[in-house]
């Protein structure tokens, strides 16, 4: 099970701002959802409403999971 909290941690340790606003646009696009819902703050705060209200927990644990294959396989962390 992967929490909110969870996902921002690895995405802070992990990510840079553009990967992060990179994350949230994708991620929008993935669940059919408009980027501007996610609100006119800091990308790593959109990106926490993104994760929060747009995905349900078993896909914040598959999310997790397919960015932490990223990271370890050295590819990107967001798609491009």
């Amino acid at each position: 099970m992967a929490s909110v909290d969870d996902l921002i941690r690895f995405c802070r340790l992990n990510l840079s701002e553009d990967d992060a606003e990179r994350l949230v646009g994708w991620l929008a696009w993935r669940t059919q959802r408009n980027q501007a819902l996610a609100g006119d703050r800091a990308s790593l705060d959109r990106l926490r409403h993104a994760i929060e209200h747009w995905l349900d927990s078993d896909e914040r644990r598959m999310l997790l999971d397919w960015l932490s294959r990223r990271v370890e396989g050295g590819r990107s962390v967001v798609p491009r």
